[in-house]
């Protein structure tokens, strides 16, 4: 198998990039270890298309957030992608949470966010059964069959002329041009056999990290699962749309939220607790080597030697030994809600970058050797922001493949 590009992974990024490339003339190959597109994070998510009011402006996640939004709605609207816009609601349930809701409403500005705060009557317009003092209301907030979105972008790489070969989990990489520092072809062995390519862009969520090599021996993938349950049917009534708690602004997960999927279901989640595997999606972990290495990397213990983080494992953990944890946050929003209202629903796990000093990396991380060009965070808003995100990356290649080496040095991504 050979190409001018190849792409691994088949989620939401690598799909949005194999799209663009092909749109723009490229020979692209996309290589997914699974047998269908969005197995993972791309398919494991609430399916919420972010609004952008809770980042910090000027990151390369606001950007892409706030016009991938648009992008990703209109798209949806032309391709029969099914979506549903309610809008989102950010709830604070004390006075001594509208100063976070101030700051949201700060940065949804900065970012070209539409939103406005509302008082506890308009909260009851919007949200019949929410209560709350004061909320954020960002109407540009909707949900969208995930899946059915990532299925529609390979479908127009391959028109296009892409090839998507599934069951391809890579064996072997080898890039010659990270050690010559001149662009050579890179050479794969897969399940599917071998593959050779001009340019690599590693789009490989979870396991993006690995494939990285040495160019992200500084970082590393921990996984985190979150855990959603869902209202019985006979209570979906009580959600509108997307309901949010006031966030924790100094860690990077939103907190147990409500929300309302194109099929109907309301989803109550998700938890952020530390997964035993990057694709162990139950409380046990799938044999002992990928927990050992979690633990055994330096920016583990320092991440975790955090108050806060600890804090919140507690938390976590407690919310995933019983429903009734879920319920305690959820009620907060939702006084209406019975603890008997809750079942189990599914699970995913969210590939959080760390760094050796055990800082949570915020933002998009894109490194690159001369013949290859590594997602290492592509976190939440992930999908939200793919369609930019997959477009810069191809627009990213194109140069590469045009102009002679050396570009911008690693470091995070710029656009």
């Amino acid at each position: 198998m050979h190409s001018e590009v190849i792409v691994i992974g088949a989620g939401a990024v690598g799909a949005s990039t194999a799209a663009h490339l092909a749109c723009m003339g490229r020979s692209v190959l996309v290589l997914e270890k699974e047998a269908e597109p969005a197995r993972h994070q791309s398919g494991r998510n609430s399916g919420v298309i972010h609004a952008g009011y809770n980042l910090k402006p000027g990151s390369l996640k606001a950007r892409f957030c706030v016009e991938g939004n648009r992008r990703l709605r209109a798209f949806c609207r032309e391709r029969g992608v099914p979506m549903r816009q309610g809008g989102i609601l950010v709830v604070a349930r004390t006075e001594s949470e509208t100063p976070t809701l101030d700051e949201l409403h700060r940065r949804a500005t900065a970012n070209g966010v539409e939103s406005r705060l509302v008082d506890g009557d308009e909260i009851h317009r919007i949200e019949p059964h929410v209560r709350g003092v004061r909320a954020l209301h960002a109407p540009e907030g909707a949900s969208f069959d995930a899946p059915a979105y990532v299925r529609a972008l390979l479908t127009d790489a391959v028109a296009a002329g892409a090839r998507v070969v599934y069951g391809a989990r890579v064996l072997r990489l080898g890039d010659p041009s990270l050690e010559r520092q001149e662009r050579m072809p890179v050479r794969l062995e897969t399940s599917a056999g071998p593959a050779t390519a001009e340019l690599l862009v590693n789009c490989g969520g979870l396991f993006a990290d690995q494939l990285a090599g040495p160019i992200a021996r500084d970082l590393r993938v921990v996984p985190f699962r979150g855990a959603y349950a869902e209202l019985k049917p006979g209570r979906r009534h009580l959600v509108v749309s997307h309901i949010y708690p006031t966030p924790d602004l100094t860690v990077p997960f939103l907190g147990v939220h409500l929300s309302r999927r194109t099929d109907e279901r309301v989803l109550v989640g998700p938890g952020a607790m530390l997964a035993l595997g990057r694709e162990a999606y139950g409380l046990l972990p799938h044999g002992l080597t990928e927990p050992l290495r979690i633990l055994a990397w330096p920016g583990f213990y320092r991440l975790f030697r955090k108050p806060t983080l600890w804090a919140l494992t507690r938390r976590e953990v407690l919310k995933s030994l019983s429903l009734r944890f879920v319920w305690a946050e959820a009620q907060r929003l939702l006084p209406e809600l019975e603890s008997r209202d809750l079942v189990r629903a599914y699970a995913g796990n969210r590939a959080q970058l760390v760094s050796r000093s055990g800082e949570l990396v915020d933002d998009i991380v894109v490194r690159e050797t001369p013949s290859a060009i590594h997602v290492l965070n592509a976190v939440s808003p992930g999908l939200t922001c793919s369609l930019p995100f997959g477009e810069h990356l191809a627009r990213r290649c194109v140069e590469k493949l045009e102009s002679a080496w050396p570009p911008r040095a690693p470091s995070r991504a710029t656009a």
